[in-house]
């Protein structure tokens, strides 16, 4: 039992700079204090073409968008299904803004679609997006 069990996914030992055992003198760490901060930082800022539970898969270049439709689709209909219907079927409320809608069936109707056009923002880099003209999510 004089073997000790070192946790290699421990944050005692991340940048350390040795392998855990703290027998090495050596004090030059190849990492400096922060970065840590700074690779999970990175990390955050990264943008995905997978998406994850909280954000929805991102195109990335115009030649991917078939691939991305379909992902994008199957993401929306598991984690925004009204937004997925309205994406499919079309807003039909018209033109009219959220101000003017008076029965809980339009208000969720007018909610699912803007949520629906939110995601779609999220969803596909600004520089593609700015090339297109829509007026629901559906054109979108």
């Amino acid at each position: 039992m004089d073997d000790i069990f070192m946790n290699p996914f421990s944050d005692m030992y991340a940048f350390a700079g040795n392998s855990g055992d703290d027998t090495s003198t050596s004090n030059n760490n190849e990492n400096p204090p922060n970065a840590k901060k700074k690779k999970l930082s990175d990390a955050l800022e990264v943008e995905s073409a997978f998406g994850t539970y909280n954000k929805p898969p991102k195109l990335m270049a115009i030649e991917d968008y078939s691939r991305w439709a379909k992902k994008f689709e199957d993401w929306l209909m598991a984690f925004a299904f009204p937004s997925w219907k309205s994406l499919k079927n079309g807003y039909d409320n018209g033109g009219k803004k959220g101000e003017t809608l008076s029965s809980t069936e339009e208000i969720d109707s007018f909610v699912a679609e803007q949520k629906c056009v939110a995601l779609l923002f999220q969803s596909v880099r600004e520089n593609i997006i700015s090339l297109i003209d829509y007026s629901s999510s559906k054109d979108l």
